[in-house]
């Protein structure tokens, strides 16, 4: 009987004990069907992703990022190429490429899926940096090696003029041609001793010690190098069709930053970036603009 007995409880705890672990398994599954570490899920429901390259043209987004936007899965890349093919496989719900290259992505497969929602607009600006180390002034810049994107780039020849009317002698600057993408890195390397570059690279520029020894804001574009794209678009904002209905807050956050003011805008970028409040003051401000009402 006392045998019995024994047996009788060891089994029932056995039973008890199954019973347990049965029960943490399953509440555990269900954990982990609603809440995913490390795969964009949140309670359940897919985070969207949105791609965007930082710095100073991101102010827009920087600013979105401030209001309650708990769905977004912020994404920051080198390269707005790796933007635009996140966007194609899918791997993006919307990102900011660069609107100079928006004619090729719109030639690959996949693009038909996408629709542009919005512009980050920003002048190009013909500007001439300086190495830093050098103190030469404008009318000082003969024997030095420029940097130009080409050699009837409408920048350099927006510098030309304007140096021209200052009787600057530019007889024997010679100059060298390249891509914008590559220019600072030739003057940190000290290839060249000065570049004719965008003014979006101004910023990244002071940032790095170099300075700004003229600059143009009223450049008229219209060729290979500053196409003219509307209002200089610096940046396109593309989504996927099926995804705009839920980005929706999203585009309302960014369409609400052009409330703001542009120092409103600088100290958001400075609070996001390693760019100084005072180097931005001196710069336009990116404005983010809406397409058209959706």
């Amino acid at each position: 009987m006392l045998l019995g007995n024994y047996v009788y409880k060891r089994l029932k705890g056995i039973i008890i004990v199954k019973k347990l672990l049965v029960l943490t398994l399953f509440f555990s599954m269900l954990l982990c069907s609603c809440v995913k570490k490390n795969d964009g899920v949140l309670s359940g429901k897919a985070r969207l992703r949105i791609g965007h390259g930082g710095g100073y043209l991101s102010a827009a987004v920087f600013a979105a990022q401030q209001t309650d936007l708990q769905s977004i899965d912020f994404q920051q890349f080198n390269s707005s190429s790796d933007i635009a093919y996140g966007l194609l496989s899918g791997t993006l719900d919307a990102g900011f490429v660069e609107a100079d290259r928006l004619a090729a992505f719109s030639k690959l497969s996949g693009f038909e899926r996408l629709t542009v929602v919005g512009k980050i607009a920003y002048p190009y600006g013909a500007t001439l940096v300086l190495r830093k180390g050098l103190n030469n002034r404008l009318n000082e810049l003969g024997n030095l090696t420029v940097a130009a994107s080409a050699p009837h780039c409408v920048l350099l020849e927006q510098f030309t003029e304007d140096a021209q009317r200052f009787a600057a002698d530019l007889s024997n600057v010679k100059y060298l041609y390249m891509p914008f993408d590559t220019m600072l890195p030739a003057l940190e390397a000290r290839t060249v001793d000065a570049v004719i570059i965008k003014g979006t690279y101004s910023v990244v520029a002071l940032h790095e010690g170099h300075s700004i020894l003229y600059q143009n804001w009223e450049v008229q574009p219209g060729d290979e190098c500053c196409p003219a794209v509307i209002d200089q678009a610096a940046l396109v904002l593309l989504a996927r069709k099926d995804k705009i209905k839920a980005l929706q807050p999203f585009i309302s956050a960014l369409a609400a930053t052009e409330n703001l003011s542009p120092d409103q805008l600088r100290r958001v970028v400075a609070d996001n970036t390693i760019l100084p409040f005072e180097i931005l003051q001196g710069q336009p401000v990116p404005e983010f603009s809406l397409r058209a009402p959706l």
